[in-house]
């Protein structure tokens, strides 16, 4: 599967609006990512798999015959919030999509970094 860099920023939108300290229940996130749009849950869960292995969020999926069967979204960590924080606004994060857009796939360290760096110029440093 591939990892849908828009939908990486609204389960991290979506997990970050809860207010409950564990992080929100699946269908609290599930319900927040509609507003964003119609993804796929086998795209969600995916999404939250690589965001936990990336340590960007404590959450968990459980597979069962190569399908997700439940989701715990967790919490963003530490890590998760730094690439948040790089990426929330949305203009930023527009132009951090066309500058990562003439290429064929980048990082999601290579995002945060061109964001970080869109950010720095707008800031005048």
């Amino acid at each position: 599967m591939k990892l849908n860099h828009d939908l990486v920023r609204y389960v991290l939108l979506s997990i970050e609006e809860s207010k409950e300290m564990t992080g929100p229940s699946e269908k609290t996130l599930l319900t927040s990512i509609k507003k964003y749009g119609n993804f796929d849950w086998n795209d969600i869960a995916y999404t939250i798999d690589k965001l936990n292995e990336a340590n960007f969020i404590t959450g968990k999926v459980a597979w069962a015959n190569n399908h997700p069967s439940w989701i715990m979204p967790g919490n963003l960590t530490f890590e998760g919030h730094k690439f948040l924080d790089n990426i929330r606004d949305s203009k930023i994060w527009k132009s951090t999509k066309d500058k990562i857009s003439k290429l064929e796939s980048v990082s999601l360290n290579i995002i945060s970094s061109v964001a970080a760096n869109l950010i720095s110029r707008k800031l005048g440093l």
